[in-house]
């Protein structure tokens, strides 16, 4: 089966691949999530395990080209919208993996040139991340572009169709809670019970600080011959944020780094977000991985979160998404941890056979069983980061 379901994905990319126009002209074609259904723009964070699958498959040039979309829209906005629209940053972005992506594209193209101008884009995206998504304590968090009582009570009656919320409340109330479900779609992850009541702008997010933690480090890396004082100014963030993340978010008794509430001073629940300091390698220690990895192991692989009794969301338990695996995957071979990072592998790479053998197709979730049942909206039949992360554990698995 897995001959069938690699020429499903396979054959995939290029029926998947199109002209992106939603009222923003993006210069090159893209490979979208899905090849039907509601998902047919880029969208931000999907797009790097796009790519990944599409370079395991020998389609370079259709990763690049995704690419070049992200960082024109990066320059029409000021950010890389959430997705590829008129309308794609009018709430939000998504987790900052353009330089991931880039540093994908010029590992195999070693174009200096091209590299130089996506770092200028590279630049322009960490401003706005210190910028508008700075907190208190010097830490980052996912955060929302929309103002208006127009953009935010409309989004507070969009979410209510999709989980239930109250609406007997002020105008108020609806936009400053409107302002954390956009926070929460920011992470990617909309929506979870990853937060106590909804209140991720109370948090400072292990995820997106691990990430900016990776783009300084790679924009250090990339400076430290070419500009000496754009260097010293990365490495100094860089430590920075390192020293921050071990006061704030490393949780000494489950072993692990958190989500950080600085408002009532106390860490978050165990999710897959945590896998992220030991996926950029900046964790000084990972014995507690192991404690994580046991916290959301399922047959199937790693749920979003840890069971804290909420149900009905789609990215909160038992649910298991492809990024997440990969995350966990990368995190736990980085410190060693090669039989619990191989059992992840094969869980996930044979749910996925199973369910292709059984629907013909793949899905953006599943459960342990490999059911995808509809929540919040009807789940989508995906390529993008499932087919992407499975291509990617095949490729290593094959080595």
């Amino acid at each position: 089966m897995g001959n069938k379901l690699r020429e499903f994905i396979k054959e995939g990319w290029g029926k998947a691949r199109t002209v992106v126009d939603f009222g923003l002209k993006v210069p090159d074609p893209a490979v979208p999530p899905c090849i039907v259904g509601d998902f047919r723009t880029l969208y931000y964070w999907d797009t790097y395990f796009t790519n990944i699958g599409l370079i395991v498959d020998g389609y370079l040039d259709w990763a690049k080209e995704n690419v070049e979309n992200l960082l024109y829209a990066l320059h029409h906005f000021g950010c890389v919208p959430n997705y590829l629209r008129s309308d794609g940053a009018d709430y939000c972005s998504q987790p900052p993996l353009l330089s991931l992506m880039v540093q994908d594209i010029y590992a195999l193209t070693k174009d200096d040139a091209w590299l130089a101008r996506a770092v200028e884009g590279l630049e322009i995206e960490y401003a706005f991340w210190m910028r508008e998504r700075i907190t208190p304590i010097g830490l980052n968090q996912y955060g929302c572009n929309a103002e208006t009582e127009d953009l935010l009570v409309g989004y507070y009656e969009y979410v209510s169709e999709r989980i239930s919320l109250p609406q007997d409340i002020s105008t108020e109330s609806k936009m400053l809670a409107a302002r954390n479900f956009v926070a929460e779609a920011e992470s990617g992850q909309d929506y979870n019970p990853r937060y106590e009541n909804h209140n991720s702008l109370d948090y400072v997010q292990i995820d997106l600080n691990s990430h900016l933690y990776g783009m300084e480090k790679f924009l250090y890396e990339y400076f430290k011959d070419v500009d000496a004082k754009k260097a010293a100014f990365y490495y100094e963030r860089m430590q920075t944020r390192v020293a921050l993340i071990e006061k704030y978010c490393y949780d000494a008794e489950k072993g692990f780094y958190c989500d950080y509430d600085f408002v009532k001073g106390k860490r978050g629940i165990a999710a897959t977000a945590c896998f992220l300091p030991y996926f950029y390698r900046y964790a000084k220690n990972g014995d507690g991985l192991k404690n994580l990895y046991k916290l959301l192991k399922t047959n199937g692989g790693v749920t979003v979160c840890q069971d804290v009794g909420v149900s009905g969301y789609q990215w909160g338990y038992p649910y298991l998404w492809p990024p997440c695996q990969y995350f966990a995957y990368r995190a736990l071979k980085n410190y060693g941890h090669d039989n619990l990072a191989k059992e992840l592998r094969d869980n996930f790479t044979r749910l996925l056979s199973n369910t292709f053998d059984k629907t013909g197709v793949l899905w953006e979730r599943y459960d342990e069983n490999g059911n995808a049942p509809d929540l919040e909206y009807p789940t989508q039949m995906m390529l993008g980061w499932t087919a992407g992360v499975y291509r990617y554990f095949e490729s290593i698995e094959s080595k």
